[in-house]
Protein backbone atom coordinates (compact mmCIF):
# COMPACT_ATOMS: atom_id res chain seq x y z
CA UNK A 1 0.00 0.00 0.00
CA UNK A 2 1.68 2.89 -0.96
CA UNK A 3 1.30 6.30 1.60
CA UNK A 4 1.64 9.66 0.49
CA UNK A 5 5.24 10.72 0.90
CA UNK A 6 5.00 14.27 -0.79
CA UNK A 7 4.06 16.91 1.09
CA UNK A 8 1.01 19.23 -0.06
CA UNK A 9 1.88 21.97 -2.57
CA UNK A 10 -0.59 24.85 -1.52
CA UNK A 11 -0.98 27.80 -3.58
CA UNK A 12 -4.02 29.73 -1.57
CA UNK A 13 -5.42 28.64 1.66
CA UNK A 14 -8.69 27.43 -0.27
CA UNK A 15 -6.33 25.32 -3.17
CA UNK A 16 -3.95 22.30 -2.70
CA UNK A 17 -2.42 20.21 -4.87
CA UNK A 18 -2.01 16.57 -2.95
CA UNK A 19 -0.47 13.43 -3.72
CA UNK A 20 -2.92 10.73 -4.14
CA UNK A 21 -2.80 7.28 -2.64
CA UNK A 22 -5.54 3.89 -1.79
CA UNK A 23 -6.94 6.36 0.79
CA UNK A 24 -8.18 8.37 -1.61
CA UNK A 25 -10.10 5.75 -4.01
CA UNK A 26 -13.43 6.62 -2.51
CA UNK A 27 -13.24 10.22 -3.23
CA UNK A 28 -11.73 9.63 -6.25
CA UNK A 29 -14.55 7.50 -7.50
CA UNK A 30 -17.21 9.82 -6.31
CA UNK A 31 -15.35 12.79 -8.24
CA UNK A 32 -15.23 10.25 -11.51
CA UNK A 33 -18.89 9.17 -11.36
CA UNK A 34 -20.27 12.59 -10.88
CA UNK A 35 -19.21 13.96 -14.33
CA UNK A 36 -22.04 14.05 -16.95
CA UNK A 37 -21.52 10.92 -19.50
CA UNK A 38 -20.73 13.88 -22.22
CA UNK A 39 -18.35 15.32 -20.13
CA UNK A 40 -16.19 12.28 -19.36
CA UNK A 41 -16.92 10.45 -22.64
CA UNK A 42 -13.56 10.41 -23.76
CA UNK A 43 -11.02 10.26 -20.12
CA UNK A 44 -11.42 6.35 -20.03
CA UNK A 45 -7.85 5.46 -18.40
CA UNK A 46 -9.22 2.60 -15.92
CA UNK A 47 -13.08 1.51 -14.60
CA UNK A 48 -13.77 4.53 -12.55
CA UNK A 49 -15.36 2.00 -9.56
CA UNK A 50 -13.94 2.25 -6.19
CA UNK A 51 -11.96 -1.23 -5.68
CA UNK A 52 -10.43 -0.52 -9.44
CA UNK A 53 -9.09 2.94 -8.63
CA UNK A 54 -7.62 1.09 -5.13
CA UNK A 55 -5.99 -1.21 -7.16
CA UNK A 56 -4.62 1.21 -9.27
CA UNK A 57 -3.34 3.52 -6.71
CA UNK A 58 -2.38 0.50 -4.32
CA UNK A 59 0.18 -0.32 -7.44
CA UNK A 60 1.49 3.16 -8.31
CA UNK A 61 5.78 3.21 -7.90
CA UNK A 62 7.09 5.80 -9.92
CA UNK A 63 3.98 7.14 -11.75
CA UNK A 64 2.43 10.11 -10.10
CA UNK A 65 -1.35 10.20 -9.23
CA UNK A 66 -2.12 14.16 -7.58
CA UNK A 67 -5.54 15.61 -6.58
CA UNK A 68 -6.37 19.44 -7.31
CA UNK A 69 -8.25 20.22 -4.11
CA UNK A 70 -10.77 23.43 -3.67
CA UNK A 71 -10.88 23.11 0.17
CA UNK A 72 -11.57 19.86 1.18
CA UNK A 73 -12.97 18.95 -2.05
CA UNK A 74 -11.16 16.83 -4.91
CA UNK A 75 -11.53 19.16 -8.11
CA UNK A 76 -9.27 17.47 -10.50
CA UNK A 77 -6.77 14.25 -11.01
CA UNK A 78 -3.94 15.06 -12.58
CA UNK A 79 -1.43 11.59 -14.02
CA UNK A 80 1.75 11.35 -15.49
CA UNK A 81 1.93 7.76 -16.35
CA UNK A 82 4.30 4.75 -17.88
CA UNK A 83 7.19 5.17 -15.65
CA UNK A 84 5.93 1.84 -13.60
CA UNK A 85 5.69 0.13 -17.24
CA UNK A 86 9.15 1.01 -17.93
CA UNK A 87 8.95 4.16 -20.39
CA UNK A 88 10.56 6.77 -20.52
CA UNK A 89 8.16 8.66 -21.38
CA UNK A 90 5.17 9.13 -19.15
CA UNK A 91 1.61 10.15 -20.57
CA UNK A 92 0.01 12.92 -18.89
CA UNK A 93 -3.54 12.61 -18.53
CA UNK A 94 -5.90 14.88 -16.29
CA UNK A 95 -9.46 15.72 -15.28
CA UNK A 96 -11.13 18.58 -14.05
CA UNK A 97 -14.52 18.06 -12.43
CA UNK A 98 -17.21 19.53 -14.55
CA UNK A 99 -18.18 22.44 -11.86
CA UNK A 100 -14.30 24.06 -12.35
CA UNK A 101 -13.44 23.92 -15.70
CA UNK A 102 -12.37 27.10 -17.99
CA UNK A 103 -10.73 28.35 -14.80
CA UNK A 104 -7.04 27.70 -16.06
CA UNK A 105 -6.51 24.39 -14.29
CA UNK A 106 -5.59 22.76 -17.56
CA UNK A 107 -2.57 25.17 -17.73
CA UNK A 108 -1.75 24.67 -14.47
CA UNK A 109 -1.92 20.95 -14.49
CA UNK A 110 0.46 21.02 -17.53
CA UNK A 111 2.68 23.84 -15.62
CA UNK A 112 2.89 20.65 -12.48
CA UNK A 113 3.93 17.76 -14.90
CA UNK A 114 6.40 20.04 -16.75
CA UNK A 115 8.19 20.64 -13.20
CA UNK A 116 7.99 16.66 -12.07
CA UNK A 117 9.34 16.03 -15.24
CA UNK A 118 12.01 18.26 -14.92
CA UNK A 119 13.12 17.19 -11.12
CA UNK A 120 13.18 13.64 -12.71
CA UNK A 121 15.59 14.22 -15.50
CA UNK A 122 12.29 13.86 -17.87
CA UNK A 123 13.18 15.72 -21.59
CA UNK A 124 9.08 14.86 -22.93
CA UNK A 125 5.70 14.18 -22.15
CA UNK A 126 3.33 12.68 -23.99
CA UNK A 127 -0.81 13.35 -24.06
CA UNK A 128 -3.33 11.76 -26.00
CA UNK A 129 -7.06 12.68 -26.55
CA UNK A 130 -9.55 12.19 -28.16
CA UNK A 131 -10.05 14.64 -31.44
CA UNK A 132 -13.59 16.18 -30.41
CA UNK A 133 -12.16 16.66 -26.63
CA UNK A 134 -11.70 19.94 -25.32
CA UNK A 135 -8.50 19.76 -24.06
CA UNK A 136 -7.46 17.78 -27.72
CA UNK A 137 -8.50 21.33 -28.83
CA UNK A 138 -6.24 23.18 -27.07
CA UNK A 139 -2.84 21.27 -26.45
CA UNK A 140 -1.13 22.93 -28.84
CA UNK A 141 -1.94 26.45 -27.12
CA UNK A 142 -0.52 24.30 -23.76
CA UNK A 143 2.66 23.89 -25.89
CA UNK A 144 1.81 20.46 -27.52
CA UNK A 145 3.04 19.09 -30.87
CA UNK A 146 0.41 16.46 -32.58
CA UNK A 147 2.63 13.69 -33.54
CA UNK A 148 1.09 11.17 -34.93
CA UNK A 149 -2.46 9.00 -34.40
CA UNK A 150 -2.91 5.77 -32.22
CA UNK A 151 -4.77 3.72 -35.06
CA UNK A 152 -6.20 1.72 -32.13
CA UNK A 153 -8.49 4.20 -30.56
CA UNK A 154 -8.39 7.13 -33.28
CA UNK A 155 -6.56 9.36 -30.30
CA UNK A 156 -4.56 12.46 -31.49
CA UNK A 157 -0.85 11.54 -30.25
CA UNK A 158 0.94 15.06 -28.81
CA UNK A 159 4.79 15.41 -27.67
CA UNK A 160 5.68 17.74 -25.78
CA UNK A 161 9.72 18.64 -25.61
CA UNK A 162 11.30 20.16 -22.52
CA UNK A 163 14.45 21.36 -23.68
CA UNK A 164 17.32 23.82 -22.67
CA UNK A 165 14.72 26.65 -24.36
CA UNK A 166 11.52 25.95 -22.36
CA UNK A 167 13.37 25.39 -18.97
CA UNK A 168 13.51 28.62 -17.61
Amino acid sequence: MREAKTPEFQIHPDFALRPLDVHHAPELCSLLQSQSPGYIQYFKPFPFDESTLRRVLSEVREDVFEGFYHGDRLIGLMMLRGWDEGYEVPTLGAMIDEQHRNHGLMTLIVEVAKVICRMRKVGRIMYKAHPDNVPAKSATRLGFTQTGVDNSTGYLIFHMNLDSHDAR
